[in-house]
């Protein structure tokens, strides 16, 4: 949906950019990925703003509409369970890649564009997993305030490198069908979040969840249509 949420939605989403600037984790793993990242723990401190639309009640029951079943919050301990992804420099990416959930049940992916001033696209592919239906690709720009939603587990995707000068910020949301994990799966989901994301501080430092935002029944919830 290339124009999902209201303009003044948008805008504070850009606010929380610059809020949250110096919290960015510089990450490069050699073949796969390189950019900054910015987990919930910061984000509740810098932009709690964040955390109130990751909760709405009218945001979720939308998404439930699409995906057919009903989806949870990820658990308070999970730093990507709402997360701001920044290209700042040239070259910046992620390879091809599934959002792999270690969670008992399925883990949806939603992604928003915030800032896009460059050329990176998503490139995605259907039905790498179904066997005999045809593999069908595809690639999107997505505007600020845009919205993509998809399964983590079923959609191969990248994100095609930064150019000269440009620059890019999305805001991605989890959401989980069961919030239940092993414990042995935590360790190893926190691991590859504090190498490949987040950094061992935000990770792994002791924090305080924040406590859910009330939602009164079917209102819009913050900045949606």
């Amino acid at each position: 949906m290339p124009q999902f949420l209201a303009p003044e939605a948008t805008a504070r989403l850009t606010s929380a950019v610059a809020a949250v600037e110096s919290s960015v984790n510089r990450n490069y793993l050699p073949g796969h990925k390189q950019g900054g990242s910015v987990g919930r723990h910061a984000l509740d401190e810098h932009a709690p703003f964040i955390a109130e639309l990751y909760r709405s009640r009218a945001l979720i029951e939308m998404l439930e509409g699409v995906a057919g079943e009903r989806l949870q919050l990820s658990p308070p301990d999970d730093p990507h369970a709402y997360a701001l992804y920044f290209y700042t420099r040239p070259g910046d990416h992620i390879g091809w890649h599934y959002d792999t959930s270690y969670y008992a049940g399925r883990r949806y992916t939603v992604l928003f564009g915030v800032i896009d001033r460059s050329s990176c696209r998503l490139d995605y592919e259907l039905h790498t997993r179904e066997k005999g239906v045809a593999v069908v690709p595809g690639s999107i720009q997505i505007p600020p305030g845009g919205l993509v939603f998809f399964d983590g587990d079923a959609l191969r995707h990248r994100i095609t490198p930064l150019g000269e000068g440009e620059m890019r910020v999305s805001l991605t949301f989890e959401y989980v069908t069961d919030p239940r994990i092993r414990r042995g799966w935590r360790l190893i989901s926190n691991l590859k979040d504090a190498l490949g994301y987040f950094g061992f501080r935000q990770v792994f430092a002791r924090r305080r969840p924040v406590e859910p935002v009330p939602q009164p029944g079917r209102d819009s919830g913050p900045g949606l249509p």
